[in-house]
């Protein structure tokens, strides 16, 4: 991840036990499906602000080197994939350090893949991070950004529908695009991909209900989100909780369902 003039990204998401575990619980599989048969495995990937490492360590089965990079403000979460990457038996084919996505410590054409997953969102800069991107990419560049404005949850209520609001105030006020899936093609093509070469499709997610509602009340309760939106005043520390609790209680509902859309950029340099 990046950010604006060397500042560190705002990452409204934190990285509490709650977050963290629904971001381990990512695979390349599930987070690269459209990639994956393209991939060849002599190839070469970089990852974008890998997290905890879970979808960098998959690749190892289809690539021959994977580097995973995250930002420094971010770089705690690397001892975890440093971990996974060990476990995993595939240390000796992914390896992890810190990058700023706007300044990437790697020549041109450094690598054949070059991939990111709900990164673009989150920076001030999402097109320089394409052009970051398409400079150390060989052959293909990958990103993966989801959309809130395309979330449904059911059955609806106002508090839920309060959080999306919260979150996309807090996020625009950080510098991000929470509605970054539907940018994904303008911002390749200023980028400097060439039009011809672009392809922008979706996929839909339908996360389970238990952990996505515990992992939205964990931002209410501890994370820059939290902490943002009470410093901007756009909130109150008395419905910040009621909001959480609302979501508790919608877990509980049988018929509880949520669902969003993912947005998936194939792009050849």
């Amino acid at each position: 991840m990046s950010a604006k003039s060397g500042h560190a990204p705002f990452y409204p998401s934190g990285h509490s036990a709650t977050v963290l575990r629904a971001h381990q619980a990512r695979t390349a599989e599930t987070c690269a499906a459209r990639l994956l048969p393209l991939l060849q495995p002599t190839d070469s990937l970089l990852d974008i602000g890998c997290g905890p490492g879970t979808i960098s360590c998959g690749f190892a089965a289809y690539v021959s080197k994977v580097v995973g990079v995250e930002h420094p403000s971010a770089s705690s979460v690397l001892s975890q994939a440093r971990q996974a990457a060990e476990a995993q038996g595939v240390a000796d084919k992914v390896t992890f350090a810190e990058a700023d996505a706007l300044a990437l410590p790697f020549d041109d054409n450094s690598f054949d893949v070059v991939y990111c997953n709900q990164v673009l969102q989150h920076v001030p800069e999402p097109v320089s991070v394409l052009r970051e991107m398409r400079r150390v990419a060989r052959r293909l560049v990958f990103a993966r950004e989801a959309d809130r404005g395309a979330f449904v949850h059911f059955p609806h209520t106002p508090l839920i529908q309060r959080f999306d609001e919260l979150w996309t105030l807090v996020a625009r006020a950080g510098g991000g695009e929470p509605d970054a899936a539907r940018h994904l093609r303008a911002w390749a093509l200023e980028a400097g991909f060439d039009e011809e070469k672009v392809d922008v499709s979706a996929g839909a997610e339908a996360p389970g209900v238990a952990e996505w509602s515990a992992s939205c009340a964990s931002r209410l309760r501890s994370s820059g989100f939290r902490d943002k939106a009470l410093e901007l005043e756009y909130t109150t520390e008395e419905e910040v909780e009621d909001i959480a609790l609302a979501w508790e209680t919608w877990a509980k509902d049988k018929d509880a369902w949520f669902g969003y859309l993912q947005g998936e950029l194939l792009a050849r340099p």
